[in-house]
């Protein structure tokens, strides 16, 4: 059981919470991006501010730009992607280091398809994430150095193991409960709980409310149930599975 209380959730084990303090490089690395494009932006734009450089700029906003598909820009700067994109190499406007504050290493862009996911998420994790949320730790990984990703990795799969272990030992002490006594556990109420939940609370074989029992259909897995192995039946249906009325279950 973790603190929030759940007993199994079922999150998605590739998640992880989001740092506070990789949040405000992720929020601070995005605002220093978005500002550079404005200023980049202007010099194009004004005359007065414009340079021999204009034409190179318009092609690294432009290669910036996730709404230009690769084939209208070769097509409307007669010239391939990759030689657009050593243009963009030679003065970029978005640079991208690893979030990780004690490190900060620089990541190098591959490709423009590259560019434009760094670019994807260096607007998620500065505009939509908030300090604990959850994120994948595949995408949060994308936004590290190697180096920094594998030990991120590492430690994860670390306490992957470590809580899968605590799992086992604590399904191995339900399994040996009479169950009496596991009926007063939280994972058996959490498990009556979901499955009244799935039968809308009536009985699922006559679709009658009032008093329902949760029946085992198998025990093979008692103390760590599917929900497939377990049915929300009324009194009188579960009475005709056991022959005799059981106490509420």
């Amino acid at each position: 059981m973790n603190t929030s209380g759940l007993v199994y959730p079922e999150n998605d084990p590739c998640n992880i919470h989001m740092t506070d303090h990789m949040l405000k490089v992720a929020q601070s690395q995005y605002s220093n991006n978005y500002d550079s494009r404005i200023v980049r932006h202007r010099d194009l734009l004004c005359p007065f501010l414009g340079d021999l450089n204009s034409r190179n700029d318009h092609i690294i906003i432009s290669i910036e730009n996730p709404l230009i598909a690769d084939a209208d820009l070769a097509d409307v700067l007669c010239l391939e992607v990759t030689e657009l994109m050593q243009i963009w190499e030679a003065r970029p406007i978005s640079i991208f280091d690893c979030l990780q504050t004690a490190c900060r290493a620089s990541i190098s862009v591959r490709n423009r398809t590259h560019l434009l996911q760094l670019l994807r998420l260096d607007k998620y994790f500065g505009l939509k994430v908030g300090a604990g949320d959850p994120v994948k730790l595949t995408t949060l990984c994308e936004m590290l150095c190697e180096s920094c990703a594998q030990e991120l990795q590492h430690c994860h799969d670390e306490e992957l193991r470590a809580d899968m272990l605590v799992r086992q030992a604590r399904n191995s002490e339900l399994r040996k409960m009479p169950f009496k006594q596991y009926q007063k556990t939280p994972e058996w109420r959490s498990h009556r709980n979901r499955v009244l939940l799935r039968a809308g609370n009536k009985c699922e074989l006559c679709h009658k409310s009032g008093r329902l029992d949760v029946h085992h259909r198998t025990y093979d897995r008692y103390g760590d149930e599917l929900l497939s192995d377990l049915l929300a039946l009324c009194r009188t249906w579960h009475r005709r599975f056991h022959d005799v009325l059981p106490e509420a279950a």
